[in-house]
C-alpha cells in the first residue's frame, strides 16, 4: 500500500512509447519508469493509435518506421485530439528528409538509433515533458487572466465591462430575430448603514451574500454582473418582463431569507423588456436604472416593473 502511494507520487507525466523491437521497447520503458513516469507501451503503429485514442498522454516515444503506421502519422492522429501533445521521434535510418519532415510535424526532439546514451533519451524527453507542463500552464494562466478581466473580483460575478460586450450581442439578437429580451436592476437597501455600522468589511460581506442569491436565483442562460458599488443587473435573454418578474421575484425572496449578522438585507429591484424604442443598449440600461429608483423611491423592498408598452405597478 505503502509503495502504491510512493509510486503515484513519483509518477510526474504519463506517456506512450511505440517500438516494434520488443527489446528496445522494454529498454526505453524501463528507464521512463525510473523517471517517474507512468509508461503504456504499443508494438506497432495500430497499436499506438488505438492507444492515443483510448488515454490522454503527455508525451509520446514513437519509432519512425513501424508496421501499419508510421510515427508519424500516429503523432497526426494524437494532434487531432490534444494539439499540445509532445513527441520525440526515433529512426535507425535517419536522413536529412525524414528529420525535416519530422520537425515540420511537430515533433519536440529527433533522435537517431543506437542511442549514444540513454541518459541523451531521458534529457530529450524530460524536455519534452517541461514544454508539455509550460504550454498546459501558459494556458490556465491565460484563461485565468481572461476571466479576471471579465469578472469582480469581490463578488465573482461578471463586471461591468462583460455586460456591456454581452448586452450589446443581446440588444443586437433580438432586434434582428425580434426575440424577448429583459434586464433587472438590482440595488442594495442601506447598503450605507451597514458600512457606517457594523464596518466596510460587513458591507463587503452582504455584497457577496445578495451576489450568492441572484447567482443561485436566475436561470442558466441569464447573466448575473456587479453593475458597480451596491448595484447589480440581470441579463435576461429571451425573457419578456413577465418572466423576468418572476425571476426578480426569486432573487428578492432569497436575499429576504438571507441570514446576515448586521441585519435584515433587502434591495430594490427594476424590470425593464427590450423594445425597439430604445435607441442604443444604454437606453436600455437607463430605463432599467429608471424603474429601480421608482422601487427606491417607494422605500425600498419593491419590484418595478416596465413594460414596452407602459409602466407597470409597483409590487
Amino acid at each position: 500500500m505503502i509503495e502504491d502511494r510512493e509510486k503515484d507520487r513519483m509518477q510526474v507525466g504519463k506517456i506512450l512509447i511505440a517500438e516494434d523491437d520488443p527489446d528496445y521497447l522494454q529498454i526505453l520503458s524501463r528507464r521512463a519508469s525510473r523517471m517517474g513516469l507512468d509508461v503504456h507501451q504499443a508494438s506497432n503503429g495500430q497499436q499506438a493509435i488505438e492507444a492515443v485514442n483510448e488515454s490522454e498522454f503527455d508525451a509520446l516515444v514513437l519509432d519512425l518506421y513501424m508496421p501499419e503506421h508510421t510515427g508519424l502519422e500516429v503523432i497526426d492522429a494524437a494532434r487531432k485530439i490534444d494539439p499540445d501533445i509532445q513527441a520525440l521521434i526515433l529512426t535507425g535510418s535517419a536522413s536529412v528528409e525524414t528529420a525535416v519532415e519530422a520537425l515540420r510535424a511537430g515533433v519536440y526532439d529527433y533522435l537517431t538509433k543506437p542511442l549514444d546514451s540513454m541518459t541523451s533519451f531521458e534529457l530529450a524527453l524530460s524536455r519534452a515533458l517541461e514544454r508539455r507542463y509550460l504550454v498546459k500552464e501558459n494556458k490556465r494562466l491565460f484563461e485565468e487572466i481572461q476571466r479576471l478581466a471579465v469578472t469582480d473580483s469581490l463578488t465573482g460575478l461578471y463586471n461591468r465591462h462583460k455586460l456591456q460586450d454581452s448586452i450589446d450581442t443581446e440588444v443586437e439578437r433580438a432586434k434582428r430575430y425580434n426575440r424577448p429580451l429583459s434586464i433587472i436592476m438590482i440595488d442594495m437597501d442601506k447598503l450605507k448603514v451597514i458600512n457606517d455600522t457594523s464596518g466596510h468589511a460587513a458591507g463587503d460581506e452582504a455584497l457577496k451574500l445578495v451576489a450568492k442569491s441572484i447567482q443561485r436565483s436566475i436561470r442558466k442562460v441569464d447573466m448575473g454582473t456587479r453593475f458597480g458599488g451596491d448595484e447589480f443587473i440581470v441579463l435576461l435573454p429571451e425573457a419578456d418582463c413577465e418572466e423576468a418578474a418572476a425571476v426578480a421575484k426569486r432573487i428578492r425572496d432569497a436575499i429576504l431569507e438571507v441570514e446576515f449578522e448586521a441585519g435584515k438585507l433587502s434591495v430594490s429591484m427594476g424590470v425593464v423588456q427590450w423594445h425597439p424604442g430604445f435607441d442604443a443598449s444604454k437606453d436600455f440600461v437607463h430605463a432599467a436604472d429608471e424603474a429601480m429608483y421608482l422601487a427606491k423611491r417607494s422605500k425600498g423592498e419593491r419590484l418595478h416593473v416596465l413594460t414596452p408598452e407602459a409602466q407597470g405597478p409597483e409590487e
